[in-house]
């Protein structure tokens, strides 16, 4: 138990020293094809955790990016335009449409979470089997999800801020 909790310590620490230690860029030019890599993210009307969520973007949902800055893109998913974490996003086309030529298999929601933490299902398996852990609590505190207006007003009345970008 210990083990995990400092894996899962360790693991929120270096989504909070990406998040805010970005290294700030920007990057404007041609317009350049790309898909979501993570199960799900959100399209934010500006660069910021904390911006508004115009919509919600599922893995291999594809779209144009225009310009980078301190670590987000700005981008266009189909009538949508808004800001994406750039970590989330990947250059490759993803197909999941198994009736696709490209494609021998489509991919679960399961696999895609799995992927997510390193793993397969055979991975996992044999993990679990070795080490005697249970991946329920895993996929429970995975399924939290936070309201950024209720964050942003935790961070307010703590007296915190939070610039655009993470920083």
């Amino acid at each position: 138990m210990e083990r995990m909790f400092r894996f899962c310590i360790n693991t929120l620490a270096v989504f909070v020293a990406v998040v805010l230690l970005g290294i700030p860029a920007l990057r404007a030019g041609a317009q350049e094809a790309r898909s979501v890599s993570v199960r799900e993210t959100q399209l934010r009307e500006s660069p910021g955790f904390l911006g508004r969520v115009i919509t919600t973007l599922a893995y291999g949902d594809r779209g144009d990016s225009m310009q980078e800055q301190n670590g987000w893109t700005q981008a266009r998913f189909g009538d949508s335009e808004g800001w994406v974490h750039t970590s989330a996003l990947t250059t490759k086309r993803i197909v999941l449409d198994a009736s696709d030529r490209d494609v021998q298999e489509a991919a679960s929601s399961r696999e895609v979470a799995l992927a997510g933490r390193g793993f397969n299902r055979q991975v996992e398996a044999q993990y679990a089997a070795e080490t005697g852990l249970d991946f329920q609590e895993i996929d429970r505190i995975e399924g939290y999800a936070l309201d950024p207006e209720e964050l942003l007003a935790f961070l307010q009345a703590g007296g915190l801020s939070l610039s655009e970008g993470g920083r």
